[in-house]
């Protein structure tokens, strides 16, 4: 803390505190006596005693440092000792050869101390923006730099930045469209791997050979020299640095391609669109980045020598595309399985055929079987459901749920425990049933809605059936009717024995021609059936067994 002394500071003009505690562990005092404090000058020392004793009577801080602008002499170091009077206090002296190494580890302190003076120097050589101290100096400088930049080469122009970890990065560009043959620029770089380089070196060279795709960076341990040819303001040697090589940050123009899975006989077994995403070339072919539909994504290596074997990767990534899109993808890898030849048509360029060998892949039963559910769904509601991030079980349920009951099926509620009800005030033998050994019942809604990846799947009339059940807490319901309270009472109905609630569309089911309902298992890979399905009386498969059987109103 920095204490304003022009009205007294109390023996203390620099004090450092610990910050928990805001005690005072050392009291700096500065006083500018250029001439030193002896000799003619040896009245100073009374000023000096004074803060001293100031600071010891304030805070009596555990050392003290007297800061002067001069050398201290054996005599004054004495002296200015002495003025402790016994108390355990350290004394130091901060002198001209102490600062310079403070300003020479704290550089920017100097810098700002002495701005002013660097102002009226560049002033004077009309350059005052170089200063960096107004807003618009920055601005200034660069465009001054911009303009020697322009100057220098008639047939290349430079662009550069500094980034926040003081990286700096000069580019250069065309002015004009023959600047590489006017004013030709070179690089021969000269590198040197180990064994322990390999990866690096196969990868440098592929890029050498098809272009860069991802950078690469050549440490300095491998990189001898990189000569830059051409005029003197380009010309130079760098030795033993870290180069990365990387494309040309030029926006790419897309093409719209078409990949055929062929047969031994040459004809289509099966069809991706889509578009390129990524190009690259060198001295001996070309790498092609396709995504096609469903988000299958192919790299395509196409030597330029007609006698070198091309190569062809694929990978997927099915988020954000839509069933039916992701269902061709699902063929399309199926058909790789046994391919031996692809065909690439990009844009209007005649096709490109390359041998292929499969990897072959065990298929994902149990997703297909997803997709080709919501493949019915994007069908029967007229909506597109794209793959999300993430997928759980319960997504899978109510897919197949939601296609059963939209095929005018009967099948378990995944999660409904019981029904909801309003008691209207009237006691009958029906609802007596309910309150003692349960009943059969049938509860309707007008309305039934899932929401799935965004869209609400919505079906008309809805029924809920239990072969047996029960009403919850019986006694509070028997003892609202007896005070007269049952009136609008919320009770719940649940299936007897942990069944689950069996759910259909009456209209739906009769459309598919069944008057009998009949409890559809999910039949799911790797999910089990609803808790208690196998109990149901009117599961499938059990029609003959009693209660088997519930006809439809």
């Amino acid at each position: 803390m920095a204490i304003d002394g022009r009205g007294g500071d109390g023996g203390i003009d620099v004090d450092v505190r610990v910050a928990r505690t805001d005690q005072v562990v050392h009291v700096f005092q500065l006083k500018y006596f250029p001439e030193g404090f002896s000799g003619g000058h040896v009245a100073r020392r009374a000023q000096i005693k004074k803060s001293m004793s100031q600071a010891i009577e304030t805070v009596n801080p555990p050392v003290w440092s007297l800061v002067v602008p001069r050398k201290v002499t054996v005599q004054e170091r004495k002296a200015v000792r002495a003025m402790r009077k016994g108390h355990r206090m350290i004394v130091r002296f901060v002198t001209p050869v102490e600062l310079d190494l403070l300003l020479a580890k704290y550089p920017d302190i100097e810098e700002r101390f002495t701005a002013d003076r660097a102002i009226e120097l560049l002033s004077a050589v009309h350059r005052p923006s170089a200063t960096l101290t107004k807003p618009s100096d920055l601005h200034d400088e660069v465009r001054r730099v911009e303009g020697r930049l322009n100057a220098r080469s008639e047939y290349w122009g430079t662009s550069f930045s500094l980034g926040p970890d003081g990286t700096y990065v000069e580019t250069l560009h065309p002015k004009r469209p023959d600047a590489p043959e006017r004013e030709p620029l070179g690089l021969a770089l000269t590198a040197s791997f180990s064994p322990d380089d390999a990866d690096l070196r196969q990868r440098f060279e592929r890029a050498l050979k098809f272009g860069v795709m991802e950078p690469i960076v050549l440490p300095g341990t491998v990189v001898e020299s990189l000569q830059k040819t051409g005029p003197a303001w380009f010309e130079e040697k760098i030795e033993h640095a870290n180069i990365e090589i990387r494309s040309l940050d030029v926006p790419h123009e897309s093409e719209r391609v078409k990949v055929d899975v062929l047969n031994p006989a040459g004809r289509s077994i099966a069809r991706l669109t889509g578009a390129t995403t990524a190009t690259s070339s060198g001295y001996g072919g070309v790498v092609l980045h396709t995504l096609l539909e469903g988000g299958v994504h192919q790299r395509w290596t196409l030597p330029s020598d007609p006698s070198e074997s091309g190569s062809v990767t694929t990978s997927a990534q099915f988020v954000g595309s839509t069933a039916h899109e992701i269902r061709r993808a699902l063929r399309f890898w199926s058909a790789l399985q046994n391919a031996t030849t692809l065909e690439l048509s990009v844009g209007s360029e005649a096709p490109t055929r390359l041998n292929y060998e499969a990897t072959p892949t065990d298929p994902d039963l149990q997703f297909e079987s997803f997709i080709e559910d919501l493949c019915f769904l994007e069908n029967h509601f007229d909506v597109p459901l794209r793959l999300p991030e993430s997928v759980d079980t319960s997504d899978v349920v109510w897919a197949r749920v939601m296609r059963l009951l939209a095929s005018g099926e009967a099948t378990a509620h995944p999660f409904t425990g019981t029904f909801s009800g309003i008691l209207d005030g009237s006691r009958d033998p029906g609802l007596e049933t309910l309150l003692g050994d349960g009943a059969a019942i049938v509860a309707r809604s007008e309305q039934f809605g899932v929401e799935m990846f965004g869209e609400e799947l919505v079906l008309a009339d809805i029924a809920y059936y239990a072969h047996g059940a029960r009403i919850d807490e019986p006694d509070l319901v028997r003892a609202a009717f007896e005070r007269g309270t049952a009136r609008n009472m919320r009770v719940e109905i649940r299936p007897v024995d942990g069944l689950p609630w069996v759910i259909y569309s009456p209209g739906l089911l009769e459309a598919a021609g069944h008057d009998v309902v009949v409890t559809k298992p999910w039949g799911l890979r790797g999910v089990d059936e609803r808790s208690g399905y196998d109990r149901l009386p009117n599961r499938e498969g059990n029609q003959g067994g009693r209660g088997g059987t519930h006809r439809h109103a």
